[in-house]
């Protein structure tokens, strides 16, 4: 549904947001921080690879230079409290500390029914190979491989109707999980979520394109679903 094969996790097979994404905007500090680090956005068959990345890394640091590939960077700023009319705004005032915490709305992913893109295991170039996010899991990586049929999409989709055929059987790589992201790229449990929308919205455009309904779809889900998530967080206030 979502990973590798079916989602690693969504994004090897299957997984922020940017203007059209609103609830997944970043900040200013983010923003400046995914240009310099020439992050990605998405995880597994996720973000898509930048130019000069580093090539020997030691093996510790493996799953921390994975996580980096995937970050965000559809990202945008988010307006922080206008400076009040007619004056200015002196040093050590409540003003400073309330531009410098730029609103960050809150994000909760969600797989898209009838979609399909994680299962598209064969990414291509743009995207990290299957010898690289498996690094330090050879078993895994056989099985990933075994799973990829001549046509490049994983042979367990379905695609007339876009569904797993082993759905509930589904290896862990294909779950979009919080252990999953951490196991394999690197990625806490805070930023999960981020992530995995991230992820998504790359495989969706690989697959479908930039005008696709699938990716209108997705993020319309993610809108509503970060809605809610704000709503119920307001009210526990």
């Amino acid at each position: 549904r979502f990973f590798g094969p079916a989602s690693l996790g969504c994004g090897l097979i299957g997984l922020p947001f940017c203007e059209e994404e609103e609830g997944i905007s970043q900040g200013g500090e983010d923003v400046a921080a995914a240009r310099r680090q020439g992050g990605v956005g998405g995880i597994h068959h996720g973000g898509r690879r930048r130019q000069h990345q580093q090539v020997d890394i030691h093996p510790a640091h493996r799953h921390r230079r994975l996580a980096k590939k995937y970050r965000a960077v559809e990202v945008v700023e988010v307006r922080g409290p206008r400076r009040p009319e007619g004056g200015e705004t002196r040093k050590g005032s409540a003003q400073q500390p309330q531009e410098k915490a730029k609103a960050k709305r809150p994000v909760r992913w969600k797989c898209a029914s009838g979609c399909g893109a994680c299962c598209k295991l064969d990414k291509g170039p743009d995207f990290p190979t299957p010898d690289e996010i498996f690094a330090d899991h050879p078993d895994d990586l056989q099985l990933y491989r075994s799973m990829i049929g001549a046509d490049g999409w994983c042979i367990n989709y379905d695609k007339a109707t876009r569904t797993c055929n082993i759905y509930q059987d589904r290896p862990s790589f294909c779950r979009v999980e919080p252990k999953v992201f951490d196991e394999f790229f690197g990625v806490p449990p805070s930023r999960f979520d981020r992530e995995a929308c991230s992820a998504c919205l790359d495989n969706i455009k690989m697959v479908y394109g930039d005008d696709s309904t699938e990716l209108s779809n997705f993020k319309r889900l993610i809108r509503e679903e970060s809605n809610k998530l704000q709503a119920s967080q307001n009210q526990d206030k």
